[in-house]
């Protein structure tokens, strides 16, 4: 029964996502940009209602509706009735509809995306669990915050009463919408989002290939390269390295060990050159991560990065569409995407807007109405967005990160920046080299933007050796597939020189090997927990949290406070309310912190709900009173017995002890929860 019903969830899934391509395909008349396009344009609309009327938790209406109204879209594109209020401009324009959108012509892009989705589920399917130890969970808090409905800026369901103003969240807004719309548990709604915006990412990259390669060979070998593809470092890691895991070459400057002779302590050698050393001699690395979009699928964290792919190639279709049509609407979407990446990934601004500026300058003689189209797409996203942006730059103002300029020690040493961004320095070579007139523009471009990363970083709260991680991390994977979607098709297919095309194939082969250390890990990842979608079956193997989360499930709504973790993140603590819907008092202390400029007040809330799980606060249960928290759980391995006791009489009469279970372990314990009582008007 369970496969059944994962079944039926993604028929309703491919008819609406079907559905959406064919609205898109009515202004947008190109197949591959109208799926990529659809399902971001409702997204957007959507978002523009509930920033000002949030439509509730449950969208069910809307699910039926559009499933009926993509269901007549789809019979509409493969019949050739026309209805006889059209008029003879009319049938025209629904004739090249039909024909860009016959079933027959969807083939290619529809079996990406399934394809592509099938393979990120393969990951998400076999080890579908929301637990400590990754980011997964606070990007669950995230879609837990906008499965409220609540009006945009929404509660945030792990800093009550606060509103979540704070993140790049508009990829959470759109899983939370999926999941709404297709009444998913929340668990399951992550995991299923997680494969749609990796899908909607490769057909994106895929598109934006296959407009410019003609071989189905080759864009085969870009796909693969986009989502199998490592860095530089994937072979060179089994060179230098004794134990080889899938992260290794994805942080392997800084990280990497070199203890495999002979190359690796040669190159750790040269290494010791630009390494730091402490005062008390420590030596110490610049931590240099790039963690590309195969990484990321593996890893199963639904983070920002995944959408700067998605908005990268949706940006380079319209950019495409645009020198072939010469339509302003092409021209307004890639406006739209630096509107698109504020909302879900500003990290990648500064690199999506000096592509957008070169292309820009590139079309100088039709800069007047491409400017005013490009201007205009990105005031429409931003006027529907504007009541979300104005509170989130405002927060975002307080955290003072900055762009600056790397400092002479903070480089990436030559040998490792070369070794590292090997195939992508490969292609702007081979670019450069090609004899055509597109591929020197396109090296000419990335090349620019890759020493962008390396002379520019943002400044934000990592300092030391860590201050440029988070620059890398989500700079250079971006800038290799952007390489490999532009000069790939180029280099490969229209230089007239043949051995820039073979080293070309050879250069794009490369990272490709990394598909043996994902298969190597995705061949022995099944286990118990493989299939529950739900995300939740490690937390309730044990018998004391499946008890607190199937009944916190069915209780009212309310706020909870449970025992802080000492570490303050990635940890099991903070999870289980979100499954059950229920909003934290705080949740990770640690990414709120990081999250809010690190406020005061969420370090003396942790202190708090120390002092209140000690049983040290004196009338603690006017204290829950008014901070508003409704449930104080009893569970963890350090809620014991004699600390029952003391909170018990510390909280008083306005809770009541729940009892879940009471167990010899080798005391008597007990798991429950308080629960405030309810106030009845009179």
């Amino acid at each position: 029964m369970q496969h059944l019903g994962l079944l039926f969830i993604l028929a309703e899934l491919a008819v609406n996502l079907w559905g959406l391509m064919l609205v898109a395909g009515i202004f947008w008349r190109d197949r591959w940009f109208a799926l990529a396009a659809g399902p971001i344009l409702a997204t957007t609309a959507l978002f523009a209602v509930e920033c000002h009327h949030g439509l509730g938790p449950s969208l069910l209406g809307l699910g039926q509706f559009s499933c009926a109204l993509s269901a007549a879209l789809i019979a509409l594109s493969c019949t050739s009735w026309e209805p006889g209020f059209l008029g003879d401009r009319g049938r025209a324009l629904l004739g090249q509809w039909r024909s860009e959108f016959a079933p027959r012509r969807l083939v290619g892009c529809l079996g990406v995306f399934a394809a592509v989705f099938l393979y990120a589920m393969a990951w998400r399917y076999t080890d579908p669990n929301l637990t400590g130890g990754s980011e997964k969970d606070a990007d669950f808090s995230y879609i837990c915050s906008y499965y409220s409905g609540a009006t945009i800026p929404v509660p945030d369901y792990w800093y009550y009463p606060y509103p979540s103003d704070h993140y790049y969240s508009f990829q959470h807004y759109g899983a939370a919408l999926l999941g709404r719309v297709l009444q998913l548990p929340r668990g399951t709604d992550y995991n299923i989002a997680f494969c749609v915006l990796v899908a909607l990412a490769g057909v994106a990259f895929s598109g934006a290939v296959a407009m410019v390669a003609r071989r189905t060979w080759v864009r085969a070998l870009l796909v693969a390269g986009f989502l199998v593809g490592g860095t530089g470092a994937t072979l060179l890691a089994h060179l230098t390295e004794k134990e080889v895991g899938v992260m290794t070459s994805m942080r392997y400057i800084g990280s990497a060990q070199m203890d495999k002779p002979p190359l690796g302590p040669w190159l750790k050698a040269y290494k010791a050159r630009y390494s730091w050393i402490t005062p008390d001699g420590t030596v110490l690395d610049m931590g240099l991560p790039g963690e590309p979009f195969s990484y990321s699928i593996y890893w199963g964290d639904y983070h920002a990065t995944l959408s700067g792919y998605y908005l990268l190639g949706l940006s380079v279709m319209g950019m495409m569409l645009w020198s072939r049509a010469r339509q302003g609407r092409y021209a307004a979407v890639v406006g739209g995407a630096l509107t698109w990446t504020v909302l879900a990934n500003p990290w990648d601004l500064p690199l999506q807007g000096i592509v957008t500026a070169v292309w820009l300058a590139a079309n100088f003689r039709d800069w007047r109405r491409l400017l005013v189209s490009v201007a205009a797409g990105a005031a429409i996203v931003w006027l529907a967005s504007s009541v979300y942006l104005s509170a989130f730059t405002a927060s975002g103002a307080g955290t003072g990160a900055a762009f600056k300029l790397v400092a002479q020690k903070e480089h990436t040493p030559p040998l490792l920046f070369l070794l590292f961004h090997a195939p992508t320095i490969a292609l702007i070579a081979l670019g450069l080299a090609s004899g055509n007139a597109r591929g020197r523009r396109l090296g000419a471009l990335w090349l620019v933007v890759l020493l962008f990363t390396e002379f520019v970083y943002l400044d934000s709260v990592y300092v030391g050796t860590d201050a440029r991680t988070n620059s890398t991390l989500k700079w250079w994977p971006w800038v290799a597939a952007g390489a490999l979607m532009t000069l790939g098709p180029v280099v490969i297919e229209q230089s007239g020189r043949r051995w820039i095309r073979v080293a070309g194939v050879l250069t794009c082969l490369y990272p490709c090997l990394y598909a043996y250390d994902l298969w190597g890990m995705l061949r022995g990842r099944s286990s118990d927990s493989s299939g529950h979608l739900e995300g939740s079956y490690l937390l309730t193997r044990d018998e004391n949290s499946q008890i607190i989360l199937d009944r916190l499930t069915v209780e009212r709504p309310g706020v909870v406070a449970e025992r802080p973790d000492i570490q303050g993140g990635f940890t099991d603590s903070g999870i289980i309310p979100l499954f059950a819907g229920k909003q934290l008092w705080l949740g990770w202390a640690g990414h709120e912190l990081l999250w809010r400029s690190f406020k005061e007040e969420i370090r003396r809330r942790f202190s708090a709900l120390l002092i209140l799980f000690n049983g040290e606060m004196p009338d603690a249960g006017k204290w829950l009173s008014a901070q508003g928290i409704d449930y104080v759980l009893w569970y963890r391995p350090g809620d014991t017995p004699e600390l029952w006791e003391k909170v018990n009489r510390s909280i008083g009469p306005g809770y009541e002890w729940v009892d879940l279970r009471i167990y010899q372990d080798p005391v008597i314990r007990r798991v429950g929860f308080w629960r405030r009582l309810k106030v009845v008007a009179k």
